[in-house]
């Protein structure tokens, strides 16, 4: 009689820790199905270089299962498109969130130190070391004057003077671009291999640059008002400082073009080109 009750609870037992282990294997079956959940997801099709605009070409929609679904990612190509990609992307990689610039985020406001003021001044590419100038750096602004006299009613030019009015001040936007990450288009790229969208522009991606017509300095009060008189009164200038510059202030004084030549005599000022060329809808003399 005891074996038979010993063998009915071997029986329990054994039938008991059947059913934990399938409960076991039925969570863990579930658990695995869905994990491997096939989910749709954005992935770039092709290398997207940093700054690009997106457009729908560079887009695929494809499932993998969630458990390789990352935080960010996107179900709908109709929330990417025309949006600035802040990253590189390489090929084959989810579309997230965290790549891309947040509107707030591009403030000019934001970026203008305690205390100082955003001021912006015309300049052109000559006069702004040929479009070289970004978002970030620091330069020197010089203006140039004619001073004289008025004779008879007239001005009478007498002399050019080149003064350095402010030095080691920060940029703050070029244009309209407050960061070094341009945006650019996909008719701009000419990429020569997988993975070349992390080289820098002269290896990879070739980048457009607009015609530079302002550039926004971050000023305090009196140098904006130094600034503002310097524009009024003659033709500015800037001059791009060093990344390696400690940041000495030179405090130079102004230089004349007799100073300049060793002479004595009056200069005359350049007058009106001799000839002008149309290039595109702008004019550019020499």
């Amino acid at each position: 009689m005891s074996n038979v009750k010993a063998l009915l609870i071997s029986l329990v037992v054994s039938v008991f820790a059947v059913i934990l282990l399938f409960s076991y294997i039925s969570s863990k079956e579930k658990a695995l199905l869905e994990m491997a959940t096939p989910i749709q997801v954005i992935l770039a099709n092709r290398d997207i270089p940093e700054g690009m605009r997106i457009d729908s070409d560079m887009l695929e929609l494809v499932k993998i299962p969630q458990k390789y679904v990352q935080p960010g990612a996107f179900n709908d190509s109709q929330r990417l498109i025309n949006r600035n990609i802040n990253v590189p992307v390489l090929k084959g990689t989810q579309i997230l969130e965290s790549m891309f610039i947040a509107t707030e985020s591009e403030s000019i406001a934001s970026k203008i130190p305690t205390n100082s003021r955003a001021f912006s001044v015309f300049v052109t590419d000559v006069t702004a070391v040929g479009k070289l100038i970004q978002p970030g750096d620091m330069v020197d602004l010089m203006v140039t004057v004619e001073v004289g006299s008025f004779q008879n009613g007239r001005s009478v030019s007498e002399e050019i003077i080149t003064k350095t009015v402010l030095e080691n001040i920060l940029v703050l936007a070029v244009n309209q671009t407050s960061s070094k990450h341009r945006s650019i288009s996909a008719g701009d790229i000419n990429q020569t291999g997988a993975g070349n969208v992390f080289k820098t522009d002269s290896q990879g991606a070739t980048r457009t640059k607009d015609k530079i017509k302002t550039m926004t300095v971050s000023l305090s009060p009196r140098e904006v008002q130094i600034l503002n008189l310097a524009q009024e009164i003659g033709t500015l200038s800037a001059a791009l400082r060093s990344s390696f510059d400690s940041g000495k202030i030179e405090n130079l004084p102004p230089l004349s073009a007799q100073e300049f030549l060793g002479i004595n005599k009056s200069i005359i000022p350049r007058g009106n080109p001799a000839w002008v060329e149309i290039r595109g809808a702008e004019a550019f003399s020499r």
